[in-house]
């Protein structure tokens, strides 16, 4: 009796085993229902920052190289031109033209087109004099030089067949020349080594110039060097000649002064825009182009000598379609390009700066 008496109190000390009701479950399935809501939810916020930091750095990064080689170019504008024109033959295909000037605008005068923009200069790494014991006629195809002299021989080496090839006249009677031929064999493989083989360019030479006529003389000795026209352009819709879409444009470089064609160079992806101003003598004040009177979307050759700056627009947008609160999600106005009305949430970027064309005329801010 006693024993079973010890046995049942101490059973009595044993508590039932519970679980949780079913109203702790759903609190406890909506408590961590919400922390793991509240923590994607984080997540995606932090995921999209990076990602939209990532896009936004990388735009940056791409608008900075174009707007530095588009600087370095325009920079150079008429290195080795008289009064920024160059007298003689293109080198496209054999056209001509009296004159070339050192900037050529391509504005798209407000439509739904981006802005193009050539700029020409003389090669300042093979600047070369040409031969005193040669003098050469207005209607020569060829010009001299002394291959052992200096280091003319390797800078001889670097001039091409259809490459232009630009001389400065700068002992001409009057005001400096300067002319523009096509270069029509390798320097390599002239005979003997050092003579530049060119087009005839006497036919196409204007009179203001040293060479009236095809019989008159140039200069016994000339500056000369690899002549360069670069063109800038935007290729979003020269299907099936560069790597340019709709979808997809390009910031495109031509060494050939012929372009779209299938030997240009693409310099940055997603480029949408390019938007060119331009700053001009307007001949009441010849320092300041602080003055928004001063800048112009275009202008002609005639108008070259009064040339002091470029100003670059580049409108970058993301790879992809991506839109948040705040972000550009239609192109914006530039220049004189209308902003786009559709919304096609991609991400956008603009990014400018100002170029003095310092050998045509020093740009000032005082």
């Amino acid at each position: 009796m006693a024993y079973f008496i010890k046995q049942k109190r101490d059973s009595s000390l044993v508590r039932p085993r519970r679980g949780f009701t079913i109203l702790e479950l759903v609190i406890s399935i909506a408590i961590a229902t919400f922390l793991v809501v509240t923590l994607m939810n984080v997540f995606i916020v932090h995921s999209r920052d990076l990602r939209k930091q990532d896009m936004r750095m990388s735009m940056n990064q791409n608008g900075r190289f174009g707007l530095e080689i588009l600087s370095r170019s325009i920079r150079m504008a008429g290195f080795g031109g008289s009064n920024g024109k160059y007298y003689g033959l293109l080198g496209d295909g054999g056209s001509t033209s009296a004159t070339m000037s050192a900037v050529i605008s391509y504005d798209a005068n407000g439509n739904d087109n981006q802005d193009a923009i050539t700029v020409v200069y003389m090669e300042p790494s093979l600047v070369m004099n040409s031969s005193y014991a040669n003098i050469e006629t207005c209607s020569t195809e060829s010009i001299t030089f002394n291959s052992s002299f200096l280091d003319y021989g390797n800078r001889l080496r670097q001039l091409k067949s259809g490459d232009l090839f630009i001389c400065h006249d700068y002992a001409t009677i009057g005001s400096p020349e300067s002319y523009i031929w096509s270069i029509t064999a390798d320097a390599t493989s002239s005979s003997p080594f050092g003579t530049v083989s060119v087009g005839n360019i006497g036919s196409t030479l204007v009179t203001e110039s040293a060479c009236a006529s095809s019989s008159d003389n140039l200069s016994p000795v000339m500056r000369c060097s690899k002549g360069q026209a670069i063109t800038f352009y935007i290729d979003d819709k020269y299907e099936g000649v560069g790597p340019g879409s709709a979808k997809h444009p390009v910031l495109m470089m031509d060494l050939n002064n012929n372009y779209p064609n299938n030997d240009d160079v693409p310099l940055i992806d997603n480029v949408e825009d390019l938007q060119l101003e331009y700053c001009l003598d307007d001949g009441t004040d010849t320092r300041n182009c602080n003055q928004l009177s001063k800048w112009t979307d275009s202008f002609t050759a005639s108008s070259i000598s009064n040339l002091w700056g470029v100003r670059i627009h580049l409108v970058l947008r993301s790879d992809k379609p991506f839109y948040a609160a705040g972000d550009l999600g239609s192109r914006p106005k530039v220049a004189n390009h209308s902003a786009s009305s559709s919304n096609d949430k991609y991400f956008r970027t603009v990014v400018s700066t100002e170029v003095a064309v310092r050998n045509l005329r020093l740009l000032s801010t005082n």
